[in-house]
């Protein structure tokens, strides 16, 4: 199931991680541990086989033109990066890829088996889930951790635990495993509002990151991510002005999220109607085409 091409050599490492798809709104996970490598340009150095793990029809591999009348096929793919951090304690193994479809626990077992060839001895998982919340204002985040000290480390930055009950993603999987191997285990969350459903979000990957930092003291450098993230908010609020009944809801939003900053309402609760909701992310899918 696992291909490992090189062993890398790294310091006190910690995994992260984060799976495109279900545990992903706004590509925010995903978008933090891309932007990782590709300011940084880590060293690819293992992959899980794909045919073990994805359902092609789930996961369907993506066709780039590269001349006239030729394709190049690009198959999904969960693979391990090397990241070594300068000036800092640890090192980085970065785990990308979309969700599996298949083997949980076997995928899971892989992943750890592998870490702990490395000397990993904390993983840490990043997920975004959709809320209604607005996409002004800093970035809602809560986290979670198995032990005792990552939690401290978590509260002392502000966040708090979720309270979601239900069906759960691959990173849970993951982090369940590690606990049983006696690893360190968190999870860091961003709520996404739930009108930018589609649309990649850095300010949100910002923010991910930026509790990566403080968690595990390493600096990766987020300048170009927070200005993209800037970016983004400022075009919405462009968007917006020009459709005033729009952004009263965004306002009212953000005035119901105010109230209740615990931000686990559901949709149902909204002070608005299902349509204008769809309304809003129609007329905001300009900026994500713009962004494609």
């Amino acid at each position: 199931m696992l291909t490992i091409h090189s062993t890398p050599e790294l310091r006190s490492p910690t995994l992260l991680c984060a799976l495109a798809g279900w545990p992903d709104a706004g590509a925010a996970a995903s978008g933090a541990i891309e932007f990782l490598i590709m300011k940084w340009a880590p060293r690819r150095f293992a992959e899980l086989d794909s045919q073990a793990i994805y359902v092609q029809s789930n996961n369907r591999p993506s066709g780039r033109l590269v001349q006239p009348g030729q394709r190049k096929l690009r198959w999904p793919r969960l693979a391990f990066y090397a990241l070594p951090v300068p000036h800092a304690p640890r090192d980085l193994v970065l785990l990308l890829g979309a969700e599996p479809d298949l083997r949980w626990r076997t995928c899971a077992n892989a992943i750890l088996d592998l870490a702990g060839r490395l000397g990993v001895d904390t993983v840490v998982t990043l997920g975004a889930f959709l809320a209604p919340v607005p996409h002004g204002g800093p970035v809602v985040l809560s986290g979670r951790a198995a032990r005792p000290d990552l939690g401290r480390k978590l509260a002392a930055l502000g966040l708090r635990e979720g309270r979601y009950e239900g069906p759960t993603g691959f990173p849970t999987v993951l982090l369940d495993a590690a606990t049983r191997r006696g690893l360190g285990a968190a999870s860091v969350w961003a709520a996404s509002p739930i009108y930018l459903r589609a649309l990649p979000n850095p300010k949100l990957a910002a923010g991910l990151l930026r509790v990566v930092e403080r968690l595990l003291q390493v600096d990766v450098g987020l300048t170009e991510l927070e200005v993209a993230g800037r970016d983004l908010e400022r075009r919405i609020d462009d968007e917006l002005r020009a459709r005033p009944d729009l952004e009263r809801f965004v306002e009212r939003l953000a005035g119901a999220h105010e109230d209740d900053e615990e931000a686990e309402a559901t949709p149902g609760e909204l002070p608005t109607a299902q349509e204008l909701l769809d309304d809003l992310e129609q007329y905001l899918r300009g900026l994500r085409e713009s962004d494609a």
